[in-house]
């Protein structure tokens, strides 16, 4: 199998996640649609990260607002206390300056299309924006397919709700080298109500075509990156 046919079959394989079918639970009182939350300079959202390959904790990251105004929110970004990044989003939670999964920090232009507003069971998005990688000034077209599940019934520590579950494959173009580009799954359990995601659960692999693997060492190696799971402890009513 030539490396042409693995990364396509890779490719319809997340496409396929990303478009799985909908959930049929429905919510009392559920709204038909969700828009865009409104925060505010102070507000916060903790979570316990794990690995899920392991199991093993990553210790409690904590988003901050540190300011939110009509053309970006700004989140200080912590671990255990410890400092550990700006974050910068168009408000609504759509990336402007912020790594993606398991790769290097990107400016996206047009934002990155996380969430695309009024949400609603059964909502399909497909986008294409540029991701500028802020160290080396080198720019990709990443793809983003996304597809709002429906409504499930979640308990993390912070207590149970009901959220949205909405699903991405993203499709980074961050290809270097020998490495193809980072081909990524993302889910987010969303409510309204807290204004962010309850649990996301995020990993990625690409393949290195400079060594072996499968079979005899026919196919090119195929490199998983983290595989983090959060769930919300603790958030700024």
């Amino acid at each position: 199998m030539t490396i042409e046919r693995v990364l396509a079959a890779l490719a319809a394989c997340l496409f396929i996640g990303a478009c799985a079918a909908p959930t049929t639970y429905v919510p009392a009182g559920a709204p038909a649609a969700t828009d865009a939350p409104q925060v505010k300079a102070g507000d916060y959202w903790e979570y316990a990260v794990r690995d899920g390959w392991t199991g093993l904790p990553r210790g409690i990251y904590r988003y901050e607002v540190s300011r939110a105004d009509a053309d970006a929110v700004i989140v200080e970004l912590t671990n255990d206390g410890r400092p550990l990044d700006t974050l910068v989003y168009a408000p609504g939670w759509n990336g402007r300056e912020l790594p993606l999964t398991n790769t290097q920090r990107f400016r996206y232009e047009p934002a990155y299309p996380a969430y695309a507003y009024p949400l609603a069971p059964g909502k399909h998005w497909n986008r294409v924006l540029r991701s500028t990688d802020v160290a080396t000034g080198r720019s990709f077209n990443t793809h983003v397919a996304a597809t709002v599940l429906g409504w499930e019934r979640i308990r993390v520590p912070a207590g149970e709700f009901d959220a949205l579950k909405i699903q991405r494959s993203v499709f980074a173009g961050n290809m270097e080298g020998n490495h193809t580009q980072e081909e990524i799954t993302e889910t987010d359990w969303y409510v309204p109500s807290v204004r962010r995601a309850v649990r996301t659960s995020a990993n990625s692999e690409h393949f290195d075509t400079s060594r072996g693997g499968g079979d005899g060492g026919e196919y090119p190696l195929r490199v998983r990156g983290d595989y983090l799971i959060s769930e919300l402890v603790g958030y700024s009513r």
